[in-house]
């Protein structure tokens, strides 16, 4: 498998190897911020385990080092086709390791997929358990589950991750969905933290009843579905930014919060500057941190 600006308005009325990366500091508007390039240090480290009789890796990318007090970990599951690195080569999250802000880690879909039942890709042909495979891969990398462990999915991997939310959603604290939404029988049965990412004029998710798509249910659709099952009861808070618009649900049922960030452009890509402005992974630590949207370290 591979779009909310005139509606926004509705719905809220109706609702390892040690690098060093030279990284150029973005602004919240998409543009370079005031501060110089900074050199950052990162760990990249590639481990492995069985899990129904499949060897699975998952690369770790954290600061290279360890910050004075634990910083959450947040689990990235790429989009089709993508492998580990790749997902971390283009989703403008890796600054926050070398900033010492969060621990990323990158899981291998099998066959570059994930099975979300009903898809997508080999993982779906051949049923791979990729719930037991997650479930495996937090008790690994969290024991105990003693820090704050969170999932961003893009598309396939967001199919995935809203997989997770459905089944096991104590599995992460909070989700970000970039992209794409629910399989068909896939409903939550209880609040969770979300945020839901698209792009009014993405060609595959479409965005509002009557858009052109692959995914069957239009993302206002959706985040209408999850008002109701977050029990959001505060109305939300709408801001703005370069292409971007965002609304926030900060009070909903057993301290969840829900968010909608859609871009009026950038089709079914990752949002990135300078095509989406600001970036994706600004708005998912915004979210994650509960903190106002800032440049990238």
């Amino acid at each position: 498998m591979k779009r909310f600006i005139g509606v926004v308005v509705g719905v809220v009325v109706a609702l390892g190897v040690a690098g060093f990366v030279t990284l150029r500091a973005v602004g919240a508007n998409g543009q370079p911020a005031t501060t110089a390039s900074v050199k950052v240090a990162t760990s990249t480290k590639t481990y492995s385990l069985t899990v129904g009789g499949l060897k699975r890796s998952y690369e770790v990318i954290a600061p290279a080092k360890a910050p004075p007090k634990p910083v959450p970990v947040i689990v990235v599951l790429g989009g089709i086709g993508s492998t580990a690195s790749g997902e971390a080569s283009r989703d403008d999250l890796i600054p926050y390791a070398g900033s010492s802000q969060a621990e990323f880690v990158y899981p291998q879909g099998y066959g570059d997929s994930w099975n979300a039942v009903g898809c997508c890709g080999a993982a779906a042909t051949k049923d791979v358990n990729d719930v037991a495979f997650l479930q495996a891969l937090v008790a690994k990398v969290d024991p105990g589950h003693a820090r704050t462990v969170d999932v961003v999915g893009y598309s396939n991997g967001a199919r995935m991750a809203y997989r997770i939310a459905c089944d096991e959603p104590g599995l992460f604290n909070e989700y970000a969905m970039v992209k794409g939404g629910p399989t068909p029988g896939c409903t939550l049965r209880k609040p969770v933290t979300l945020l839901q990412i698209a792009a009014s004029d993405d060609p595959e998710v479409p965005y509002q009843p009557g858009d052109k798509g692959i995914e069957p249910l239009p993302m206002t659709t959706l985040v209408s579905d999850l008002h109701a099952t977050d029990k959001c009861t505060t109305k939300s808070v709408v801001t703005h930014s370069g292409t971007m618009v965002l609304s926030t649900w900060p009070t909903c049922g057993d301290g969840t919060r829900l968010a909608f960030a859609v871009w009026s452009v950038g089709v079914h890509s990752f949002p990135r500057p300078p095509a989406s402005v600001p970036a994706a992974s600004q708005v998912i630590m915004a979210f994650f941190t509960k903190t106002a949207l800032a440049p990238l370290p």
